[in-house]
Order: structure tokens, then C-alpha cells, then sequence
């Protein structure tokens, strides 16, 4: 076999560097990769048929590990079904290396199988695209620059995918008994590029700020990891009277609940909320009040706190300065002043009316999401993947709320596609109880998340099945289209049944509040496989009453 030129040299770099996690898409033109991945001792490898499935599975690898995984596939189209969770990874800011094989450089265009344009294959949303040379073999210290080049890139703020284009002739088979190229190159060679490069914080944060003359003070976190030296410090400030307002994607401690949504769903109250200092920590938020919000009572100062973001991203249309800082640093260096938090009085109003609202129970999403995250926050270790569309929606509108577990969500880019894949990939690595929340469209469009051999005992799934796209029915505008349903809901009879069987895992429904009350009490405990909980609602009856709930808090 002539095996093609450094590929056994870059797995060893990579592998050397830290990467230990690696999924692999069966094809032909990927062999040579496939076999140098599966035959590192440092790297465990994981075989997921779909390619769309698999990337959004080694980006929930990311997620818990926090370190680069690599992306295997075959040429063509193969690299094309990466592309969404590549994207969510961009702008989640999370480091994968992407190996896609590619036809040699004589054979593109040539109508020859399985042959696309590869070259720049993700455009703008990878870091850099490295068309790897495989047809003569380099000298050892060009090998140790492109993957030390590369992985450091994927690594550094802000994190992000870097994509291998990676040429391979035939065979790609080894002849029996034939062994792979040994690898001579040593990372320690060029021990002194093992850090990561930071931005050197040497901001003087007193040139930014004059407390004396500001009224009132607001900060926002968008998405972010749960972190608990940062959660203490948004706790101060929230002692000292200053409002942290996050949504569940936030992971804030408690006293960051101010139920924001609902508050600004009253407009009237707007301008007495205006800050005149706004800082923003994270990244996006899924509230599209609180960016309506800021973007019309803008502050006279609005600052992002990013070690190095990707461009200026501005969704509150108000920025006035970026802050080259980690959060943690950027908290540990400011001492707050005390003002009166003028959320305070609002919140209480918004308790007292959804204390109200849920004492009486119904068979409807907003109830629902409301026991179940009650009960989900009375178990111990506990990961929450909430899919797009209304899943997060209601995870924040809710009168319970999750503090106690850590949530995660594909908020990158909100797409539907691989939530629950991205929880199967993450719950490889977890002790804890990994939760799977989406809606039946969400889950039919990537039940391929459960076709493989990776589904663990920990994995629990709960699918709202309410016929299809419901979501729609609560959108000014839509919801008046004729056409709503017959284009819009993706209205659908499937259920999770019969992929369950298929998957091995143990199936559950509920249809009504008393089937709820029994089976929700057990479908948490430990079990011999993964598990799914199926509920059926009714769409229009969840629309209605999500209005009802939303109008309490107009006026």
C-alpha cells in the first residue's frame, strides 16, 4: 500500500498535542485516515454512519471535554453534511479539526465519482481551510507546523473549527499483514508553542468606567458553560444591586432569574429599565425582547467583554467599546458600586401572577416544561440539552427554572438539526444523567442520533409531540397565514415508538395530566438502557394557552 504522504505524522502530532477523541464516517476515499486514527493507542475513535449525525455528536464531545475532536469523512458530498454542526461550532466558538478526503488535484472536475469542489469547502466558517499536501513526503518539521499550526488555531480565542482537505490516490487498502508508516516526529521539538496564545490583557478598565456618574448599571450573559468562580461574582453584583439578567443558556446562579422576558413584555415599562451602562458577557441570547429592548432604549455606554470576537457583533445595535478580556479576569479587576435595582419590583409582580397561573394544571407545553424542570432540578448531576424553536422558548418563559443543572444548546446558529446528536456525543463522557428536551419535529429530523452503537444508559429523551411545527401557531404574523398549516407546522403523525425499538431504548407516553403525574415520578430513575418519554399535547390548545399566559404580563 503506498500510503499517502504525513497522514500517519499528523494523527501523531494532533494526538500529542491532546486530541484524544476522533469520529469516523465509514467510506472508501477516508480509509487511510480512518486506519491511522483507529490505530493511535491515544485516540478513541467513534464509527457514526451519518455524517450530518456525526459531526453534531463530536461537537457534544466537545462540549464536555472542552477539547478539539476530530471529523472523519469520505469525499463528496460526505464533508457537505458536516457543514451545519461546523457552522454551529464557529459560532459556538468551539474547536474541531475536520478531515475530509478529496479526489487527487488532476481528477476535480473530471466527472469522476464522488468528486465535489472540497477546496474552501465551509467558506467563512472555519478558521482556515489547510489543503494537506499527501503526494511527497515533507520534512518531519513542516509536519510539526501545520499540526501544532493547526490545532493551537482551533484553540485559540476565538475557538473554532480548522478544516484538513486531504487529497488520497489509490490503493486505500493495506495488503494483508501490511503495516502503517511509524511516525518519527516529536511535539516536543517545538515544545515552546504548547501555550495557547492569549490577548494580552493590559487594558486599564479605569480609562472605561466613571461609576460616579452613572445611575444605573445592567449586564446581560448570553450563552456560556457553567462556571462557578464567575457565578459567585454575578451573585455580588446582584447583592450589591445591580441587575444580571441571562437566559437558561446562561447557566446564572439564582439570583440572575429576573424573568426578563415577561418583564419587558409590558413595553411601557421599557424606559424606566434603561441603563445607562450596559456590559454583556457570553454570546448569544435567545430572548428576542431583551435585544429589542437595548436596541430601543439604548445606553450611553455599551461594552462586550470577549477575549477576541469574531468580527464586532452588536445584536443589541448599541455598542459603543469591545473589552479584550475573559470574564473571569475582567470581574476580578472591577469593584461594583451600589445603586437600587429597578428590576426588583417588576419580578415580584411577575412571581405573584405566575404563582397564580400554574396552581392549576393542564395538559398544555407551559405547564409541562414548568413540572418538568422542577423535577428535573430535584435530581442529582444533571446535563440538559434543550433542542431549538419552542423547547428553549418555553425553558424560558417558565416559572421554574434551572440553576442546578447545567443547560446546553445549539444556539450557534438555532437550528433544529442534531440537538439530540449533540447529546448523544456529549453524554459519552458524563457520569451524570444526560437530559435530551426537544420537540417531535426536532427529534424525526435527527433521530439518526440513535443509529449507532453509542446510546448510553444515562441518556434520557423527552420528545413533546404535538403534531408538528407548533411553534408557529404563537408568531404574529404566521399564525394568520392560510397556508400555516399546510407549510409551515410540518404537521406529522410519527411517533418515537418504533425508533425506540430499534435504538434499544425503553419507550414511554403520556396523553393526559394523570398518565404525566405516574410516569413522569419514574421515567428518571437509573435504568438498564437509555429511555424515552413521549408526551402528546394538542397544538392549538398549547398556542391558547401560552397566550393566555403571555397577556398576564402585557399590561
Amino acid at each position: 500500500m503506498a500510503f499517502p504522504a504525513g497522514i500517519v505524522e499528523l494523527v501523531d502530532i494532533l494526538s500529542q498535542m491532546g486530541v484524544e477523541e476522533a469520529v469516523i464516517c465509514p467510506g472508501s476515499r477516508n480509509a487511510p485516515l480512518m486506519l491511522a486514527l483507529a490505530r493511535n493507542p491515544k485516540i478513541r475513535c467513534y464509527s457514526i454512519s451519518d455524517e450530518r449525525s456525526a459531526g453534531f455528536f463530536g461537537l457534544g464531545l466537545v462540549l464536555k471535554s472542552q477539547k478539539p475532536v476530530i471529523l472523519c469523512c469520505t469525499s463528496g458530498s460526505a464533508g457537505l453534511n458536516f457543514a451545519p454542526a461546523i457552522v454551529e461550532a464557529f459560532f459556538q466558538e468551539l474547536p474541531l479539526l475536520i478531515f475530509t478526503a478529496d479526489r487527487p488535484a488532476e481528477w476535480i472536475g473530471q466527472w469522476d465519482g464522488q468528486t465535489i469542489y472540497q477546496k474552501e469547502l465551509y467558506g467563512k466558517h472555519v478558521k482556515k481551510c489547510i489543503d494537506f499536501p499527501t503526494q511527497k513526503l515533507l520534512p518531519r518539521k513542516e509536519y510539526l507546523d501545520l499540526g501544532i499550526g493547526a490545532y493551537h488555531l482551533a484553540i485559540a480565542e476565538p475557538k473554532g473549527p480548522v478544516h484538513f482537505n486531504i487529497p488520497i490516490a489509490e490503493p486505500f487498502y493495506p495488503q494483508a499483514g501490511e503495516t502503517l508508516p511509524q511516525s518519527s516526529v516529536s511535539v516536543a521539538e517545538l515544545n515552546h508553542l504548547n501555550a495557547a496564545h492569549k490577548p494580552e490583557e493590559t487594558i486599564d478598565l479605569l480609562t472605561y468606567f466613571n461609576f460616579e456618574k452613572l445611575q444605573s448599571i445592567l449586564i446581560t450573559v448570553g450563552q456560556r458553560p457553567f462556571n462557578a468562580i464567575e457565578n459567585d461574582y454575578f451573585t455580588q453584583i446582584v447583592e450589591s444591586g445591580i441587575p444580571v439578567i441571562g437566559d437558561a443558556t446562561a447557566n446564572l446562579p439564582e439570583g440572575c432569574h429576573v424573568f426578563h422576558d415577561l418583564v419587558l413584555a409590558n413595553e411601557a415599562l421599557w424606559p424606566t429599565l434603561r441603563p445607562d451602562l450596559h456590559i454583556h458577557f457570553g454570546k448569544s441570547f435567545v430572548s428576542k425582547r431583551i435585544k429589542q429592548f437595548l436596541r430601543q432604549e439604548k445606553p450611553s455606554k455599551s461594552f462586550l467583554v470577549h477575549p477576541n470576537p469574531i468580527g464586532r457583533p452588536d445584536p443589541f445595535q448599541s455598542l459603543t467599546d469591545v473589552i479584550p478580556m475573559e470574564t473571569r479576569s475582567f470581574l476580578e479587576k472591577i469593584t461594583w458600586p451600589k445603586q437600587i435595582n429597578p428590576w426588583l419590583s417588576f419580578q415580584e409582580r411577575v412571581i405573584r401572577k405566575q404563582n397564580v397561573f400554574f396552581n392549576e394544571p393542564n395538559h398544555t407545553e407551559l405547564h409541562l416544561y414548568n413540572d418538568l424542570i422542577r423535577q428535573i432540578e430535584n435530581l442529582e448531576e444533571v446535563d440538559v440539552h434543550i433542542a431549538n424553536s419552542l423547547a428553549i422558548r418555553y425553558v424560558n418563559w417558565t416559572a421554574a427554572h434551572f440553576t442546578h443543572s447545567e443547560v446546553f444548546s445549539n444556539r450557534g446558529t438555532s437550528g433544529i438539526d442534531g440537538c439530540l446528536s449533540t447529546a448523544v456525543g456529549a453524554s459519552q463522557n458524563s457520569s451524570k444523567i444526560v437530559i435530551s428536551i426537544l420537540g417531535d419535529v426536532a427529534f424525526h429530523y435527527d433521530k439518526n442520533a440513535l443509529w449507532n452503537q453509542y446510546v448510553p444508559n444515562n441518556l434520557k429523551i423527552i420528545v413533546f409531540n404535538n403534531g408538528g411545527g407548533g411553534i408557529f401557531r404563537n408568531l404574529e404574523g404566521a399564525k394568520e397565514l392560510p397556508e400555516l398549516a399546510g407549510f409551515m407546522e410540518t404537521t406529522q403523525n410519527f411517533t418515537a415508538q418504533n425508533t425506540c425499538q430499534d435504538a434499544g431504548l425503553a419507550y414511554y407516553s403520556v396523553r393526559n395530566l394523570t398518565e404525566w403525574k405516574e410516569i413522569s415520578n419514574q421515567f428518571f430513575n437509573k435504568s438498564k438502557s437509555g429511555a424515552l418519554l413521549e408526551i402528546f399535547t394538542h397544538s392549538i390548545e398549547n398556542a391558547n394557552e401560552l397566550k393566555k399566559y403571555m397577556d398576564l404580563f402585557r399590561a
